[in-house]
């Protein structure tokens, strides 16, 4: 049975996303999330609310710290940020100490899988190291856990928020307040102990449904596997006996009754597939679709030519900072729906698997990056950076492959393209991105990263579709309403000449409006300014036909970085203690360059709350057509 738009639409009204995957995977055993599941998997949910908890500052050494020294004087939730704090304070810096106790069958060995652990994090059980993760605090990894014949086992996770470039390289800053702690979900797996599935990749090849599958195997790797597979959860579709090669089987076949996944018809396909006679099972969820460039330089997707238009979005909260709940996560994409969103930015750095499937979901394409906004030249030429940069794009995609919502892969947020000495570095990952996601098939993405340089940048040759970052009429002549039709033009002609057939979207644009200031007139910072030069720059691009996509900087107001933080917080009208219900300020300095130590250019202030400019972008978004 093909996944439905129409039949998600209910569940997701009423928040049934673990009975909507339960119900069309079909089984009974632990039920994750996000997908991929593995029914036939002895499964742990980790996260709960009774972690031990304990925090140290100035701790000199975190990668050869003695755990046994680690003291524990409270509890946490896990997931949770354990650093948040009110906008405009800091929340503190150093090395946090959680602990739990699980159960892991005798003799058998397991893997732990977190979903986002920020910044550096170590990993201990039974009080020895099994590994850390300095790659980003914002994507998946993965820790092997030796077997024992002690069926409960302790786990201690270190993990330290502070900025540095040996624990932490690839958090380079960036403005926006990068939040710490176990953030996002902690599973262990029992894993058969030979031979497991590590992931499945699913390409598209056509539009009749022919599909590549890469079968990545873990532990013992032998010459040949047999699968099982089956799609839509009907009856076994095929079996194989696939050669390995470099510890993957890879093999073709072909999807029964296809769908297409689009933007207005997100239909989506399930595999189900068997190692070695039920050895090992996963269940996959991916949509069928190309992605191409025409000849005039347009974006296509099923070989029709699309218009994005859309939004940057950080993942964050008042009250959870990066570790949102579901409930969160589903109230953002339901906004993004009313909103008329068919494209959001994920700013910046990889994205929570539960909202990629609620994009899968909703026919709401997106562009996914590696941490790393302020890169500079230095760090592109470090190999110590390098190297883990490289390892979380490929975290990344390992993560999103099976996404057909995702279409562009990135990184550098506006970082040193305009010297030719940093184009080697943005080549790297670039070609890091292409390796895994064009190797012998049609592209499942492409690659871009949202330039400032703009027409100095020397690096765009590199990029699949170019993307430029300006606020004009907000930095750049500020106050003036006609500067962002005659900047944006002024960057389609140049790109006319130097790169005709290359899409080009506007990455971030726009303006801020403080939720407070409601005057009638239009001064800056007012809701009103905010609404008529956000108007001028989604006019731009929705009347152009040389603009692929816009996203206006942002969905949300946001905690900015720890220096703006530190020019404190706006005077708050009297308010409760709890951040999980909106504050209102009754006075803000507005002389500093983020106001109350936030940044402001939300659409919805940092509570969700509507400003003036949400029905402005609402009423252009209806009026575009996807095809423009």
């Amino acid at each position: 049975m093909m996944l439905s738009s129409t039949s998600f639409s209910v569940c997701f009204f009423f928040g049934f996303l673990y009975a909507l995957v339960a119900c069309e995977v079909g089984f009974n055993a632990t039920t994750l999330p996000f997908y991929p599941q593995y029914p036939s998997r002895t499964i742990a949910i980790l996260n709960g609310d009774n972690w031990q908890f304990g925090f140290q500052e100035n701790v000199s050494d975190v990668i050869n710290f003695d755990i046994t020294k680690a003291v524990f004087n409270t509890t946490m939730s896990v997931p949770m940020a354990f650093d948040v704090r009110q906008p405009g304070e800091m929340g503190p810096r150093g090395t946090a100490f959680y602990k739990t106790t699980f159960k892991l069958s005798e003799n058998v060995e397991g893997l732990l899988y977190f979903a986002a652990c920020s910044f550096y994090c170590q990993v201990f059980v039974d009080e020895k190291s099994l590994g850390g993760h300095r790659a980003g605090g914002y994507q998946p990894f993965w820790i092997k856990v030796p077997a024992s014949t002690n069926p409960t086992r302790e786990l201690i996770v270190l993990v330290d928020n502070r900025f540095n470039s040996t624990t932490a390289p690839t958090h380079t800053g960036g403005d926006f307040y990068m939040f710490g702690g176990i953030t996002r979900d902690v599973f262990l797996h029992e894993v058969p102990s030979s031979t497991f599935i590590q992931r499945v990749e699913t390409f598209t090849l056509d539009l009749k449904g022919n599909l590549r599958i890469r079968v990545v195997l873990g532990g013992n790797i032998p010459l040949k596997v047999t699968v099982g597979y089956s799609f839509d959860n009907e009856s076994s579709s095929g079996g194989e006996t696939v050669y390995v090669k470099e510890g993957v089987a890879n093999f073709t076949s072909i999807v029964p009754n296809p769908t297409l996944w689009s933007i207005s018809s997100p239909n989506l396909h399930t595999l189900r597939l068997t190692l070695n006679d039920n050895q090992d099972e996963i269940v996959v969820r991916f949509g069928l679709r190309l992605l191409d460039i025409s000849n005039e330089g347009r974006l296509t997707i099923n070989n029709e030519v699309v218009k994005l238009h859309g939004i940057n979005r950080h993942t964050m909260w008042p009250d959870t900072g990066s570790a949102l709940t579901l409930q969160q996560v589903q109230e953002d994409v339901s906004l993004l729906r009313e909103l008329g969103a068919n494209y959001v930015r994920g700013a910046h750095y990889p994205q929570d698997q539960r909202f990629l499937d609620l994009c899968d979901e909703n026919g709401i394409v997106v562009w996914e990056e590696t941490l790393g906004p302020n890169v500079k030249l230095d760090n592109l030429l470090d190999p110590y950076f390098m190297k883990y940069q490289i390892e979380a794009v490929n975290e990344m995609i390992s993560a999103s492959i099976n996404h057909p919502s995702i279409i562009f892969h990135a990184f550098y947020n506006e970082g040193p393209s305009d010297l030719s000495a940093a184009c080697p570095g943005y080549a790297a990952s670039a070609s890091a991105i292409q390796n895994r996601v064009s190797n012998g098939n049609p592209s499942s993405r492409l690659v871009t990263w949202a330039s400032n340089q703009q027409i100095k940048d020397k690096c765009l040759s590199i990029a699949d579709v170019i993307s430029f970052n300006s606020y004009p009429g907000w930095y750049d002549h500020a106050g003036d309403l006609n500067e962002p039709k005659i900047f944006w033009q002024s960057q389609v002609d140049w790109l006319q000449q130097n790169f005709p057939q290359k899409p080009f979207t506007i990455s971030e644009t726009g303006g801020a409006g403080i939720y407070e200031w409601t005057n009638k007139t239009d001064p800056r910072w007012s809701q009103k300014y905010q609404a008529e030069l956000v108007q001028q720059d989604v006019e731009f691009a929705l009347n152009s036909s040389h603009v692929s996509g816009i996203t206006i900087w942002q969905f949300n107001d946001i905690k900015a970085d720890d220096d703006a933080t530190q020019g404190g917080p706006c005077v708050y009208a009297p308010h409760p203690s709890s951040l999980s219900v909106p504050w209102n300020c009754s006075y803000i300095d507005i002389s500093v360059g983020r106001p109350g130590g936030e940044n402001h250019k939300g659409v919805v202030d940092f509570w969700r709350r509507k400003k003036e400019v949400f029905s402005t972008v609402q009423k252009l978004y209806a009026s575009s057509s996807t095809q423009n």
